[in-house]
């Protein structure tokens, strides 16, 4: 049996100067090592351009093309990973990967970036997990995230460069929490088809995270399409779960059911500042057209007060507003318009209020319970029913009309609960999913309270989701009307 050449360079081996240390990314299209730089005695992160889907190793070492892709193909998409390194390091922004140094080798090219200490966007949401609570960020990291990366993407807007894979795995949080945007996708959109010589390219997204035309084949893509993706990633900090495809979106829609993607306007209201809501609902629109065509359009949203935001028509904020051809000094750097964000010696000031706040209510709560506990025992005892008042209220009817008398027909009571409580209660209904693997996680994505078996819903629909690692995540409405209903959902594995 022939074997299988290697797919990654060995680690130990070097490359124009720098020794590999281990592989930190793989993707379709290429390859991240850590390297040590001997010269300056420092880590860098390398980028490899490899798009294995079209190239392999020769000898273990050599990049040459496989199949029936051309070496003329390989040039094309080599020539933009090229540009993209060229571009990219003329900026020095501290929301962009640095690039350092470029050169080609290997039948390829390599791009030589700064190496960012911190942790992911997903492990950063993961740590912002309450119990019982959510995710919860405060409205000063999201504006905090939102200046830093924003003012980045205008830069590289205006360099003519569309990200086209923002997603919380290519941002790092650093130490100090601003955020770095990594993996710049320029070469990734720039393969030729293998079935055609013309210029269509070939895609490769996040499904949760890309906008619509990212998967058409004419698609127009542009700063609005870094923009629907930086909207799912604000969902993401938000909500702590992923927003439906754009795919799924458009499937039900023209199907003629409602949006699977509930506003989070509606979801979240009283979470966080209204303004940021709307942004992020802004995003997310569908249509491009629709959608904001710049960041500096976007931002618009941010930019107004709390008051005018909540009284702002939501049809004035999916319209696409006028945005000049040469935007104000005050307009180019987000930084400067967004409302400004607290400091670490505020943040702290902030924290140390809350555990006051919190402290005191306890001591008020541990002085004020002794009294509570007697005054509610002697009330009970004056209040509570005789033996047999308990089991005729057991035993009374639900219709409303008053406990039986041994000594007479039916009235109403002072005692009897009113009418209105009773059918309330008798209009509950009961709903059960039944997921297999019999351990998939199951949610109910548009009402708060957490789903249990049986849990019991007032009639109407609700957006269920089954999850589990390893499987495909299934999301589908269920109508519960006049009975309960038992749905089964079965998951197909990955």
């Amino acid at each position: 049996m022939a074997k299988t050449p290697p797919i990654h360079l060995p680690v130990g081996y070097y490359l124009a100067g720098y020794k590999i240390i281990k592989i930190i990314g793989s993707g379709g299209f290429g390859i991240t090592y850590l390297s040590y730089d001997q010269d300056l005695c420092r880590q860098v992160a390398i980028k490899e351009f490899f798009p294995r889907q079209f190239v392999e190793r020769n000898q273990g070492i050599e990049v040459v093309p496989k199949g029936h892709f051309s070496p003329e193909q390989l040039q094309i998409g080599l020539d933009r990973f090229v540009l993209e390194g060229q571009t990219l390091a003329q900026f020095r922004h501290s929301s962009l990967i640095g690039v350092i140094h470029f050169f080609r080798a290997n039948g390829t090219a390599y791009l030589v970036m700064d190496y960012e200490i911190g942790e992911s966007l997903t492990q950063h949401i993961q740590g912002h997990k309450r119990f019982l609570r959510g995710v919860r960020f405060t409205n000063e990291e999201i504006f905090r995230f939102v200046r830093y990366i924003s003012s980045g993407l205008q830069i590289i807007h205006a360099a003519g460069i569309i990200h086209r894979d923002i997603k919380p795995d290519n941002i790092i949080i650093r130490k100090n929490g601003t955020p770095v945007l990594l993996d710049f996708g320029a070469a990734r959109q720039s393969m030729l088809s293998k079935k055609s010589q013309d210029h269509r390219l070939t895609v490769i997204a996040t499904p949760a995270n890309a906008p619509p035309e990212q998967f058409m084949e004419d698609g127009e893509q542009g700063p609005w399409t870094d923009i629907y993706a930086l909207g799912t990633v604000l969902y993401q900090m938000v909500t702590g779960h992923l927003p439906p495809s754009s795919g799924k979106r458009i499937q039900e829609l023209t199907s003629g059911r409602p949006d699977p993607l509930l506003p989070v306007t509606t979801t979240q209201a009283g979470h966080y500042a209204i303004r940021i809501l709307k942004a992020i609902d802004q995003a997310l629109i569908i249509d491009l057209k629709k959608r904001p065509q710049s960041i500096q359009e976007w931002l618009m949203t941010m930019r107004v007060s709390e008051a005018q935001a909540r009284h702002t028509d939501q049809k004035t904020l999916i319209t696409r507003k006028h945005v000049p051809d040469q935007p104000s000094e005050a307009d180019h750097l987000p930084a400067d318009s967004l409302p400004s964000v607290s400091t670490a010696d505020g943040r702290w000031i902030t924290r140390w209020r809350k555990h006051a706040c919190l402290m005191t209510g306890l001591l008020l709560f541990l002085v004020v319970q002794p009294f509570l506990l007697l005054g509610m025992y002697h009330l009970g005892r004056q209040t509570a029913p005789a033996k047999e008042d308990v089991i005729q209220m057991m035993t009374a009817p639900s219709s409303g009309q008053g406990r039986h008398s041994s000594s007479g027909p039916s009235i109403n009571s002072d005692n009897d609960p009113p009418a209105t409580l009773v059918e309330s209660q008798t209009s509950l209904l009961s709903l059960t999913i039944k997921p297999t693997p019999l351990d998939a996680l199951v949610r109910i994505l548009n009402i708060s309270p957490k789903y249990y078996p049986g849990i019991r819903l007032p009639p109407n629909s609700y957006h269920i989701e089954v999850s589990k690692p390893g499987y495909k995540t299934v999301r589908r409405w269920v109508t519960i009307s006049n009975s309960k209903v038992v749905e089964e959902i079965v998951l197909a594995k990955e």
